[in-house]
């Protein structure tokens, strides 16, 4: 699993390293992404809380995300990308499924906010993403601080964390993570 500040290229990441593996990428926020494209029910409730950058409710992410993680460890791995993102999520993993399906390690990308940050606002101008406005940034830049570092302190203490310096070009980060990952 990858964790990192929003903008910090986690997204980008996770595909290079689920082609490199050969296994499936989950990205969470891409599965939100299309339930609220596909204007289910789900999708009316998800789409106000991730045009305010917050996280969407436990209750609604964690069935969704089991779902397809089941899946993809079925399938022979998997690289998760935005799960978990807070202690409540994180427990509800481990309740759910076996160690089969436990990730194997966590990747944390290191970039400092302010870049992040820029990158988030230049994606808004090329992207138009609605979730990437200064505010919203600004917001779930606060909610890595608030909600996500206490999961990374949980994964360090468990002695899988990998921490990765992610400011640099993404086949450079790339491999620094297959080297981080290959050290025993």
């Amino acid at each position: 699993m990858l964790f990192a500040r929003p903008g910090a290229g986690k997204s980008t990441q996770a595909a290079l390293l689920a082609k490199r593996l050969g296994v499936p990428h989950l990205s969470t926020g891409a599965v939100l992404r299309d339930e609220v494209a596909s204007g289910s029910a789900l999708g009316q409730l998800i789409a106000p809380v991730l045009e305010r950058g917050d996280l969407v409710a436990d209750e609604l992410v964690v069935p969704v995300v089991a779902q397809r993680l089941g899946a993809a460890a079925a399938a022979g791995g998997y690289v998760l990308d935005g799960f978990p993102r807070n202690l409540a999520q994180d427990n509800a993993l481990g309740a759910q499924f076996p160690d089969a399906v436990q990730p194997q390690a966590a990747v944390l990308l290191d970039v400092p906010a302010e870049e992040c940050r820029r990158r988030l606002l230049a994606r808004a101008a090329s992207e138009g993403r609605s979730d990437d406005t200064p505010q919203t940034i600004d917001h779930r830049l606060a909610l890595f601080d608030t909600d996500l570092v206490p999961v990374i302190e949980r994964y360090e203490r468990r002695g899988l964390l990998v921490r990765v310096d992610g400011d640099a070009d993404r086949h450079v980060v790339t491999e620094r993570i297959i080297d981080r990952l290959d050290t025993p």
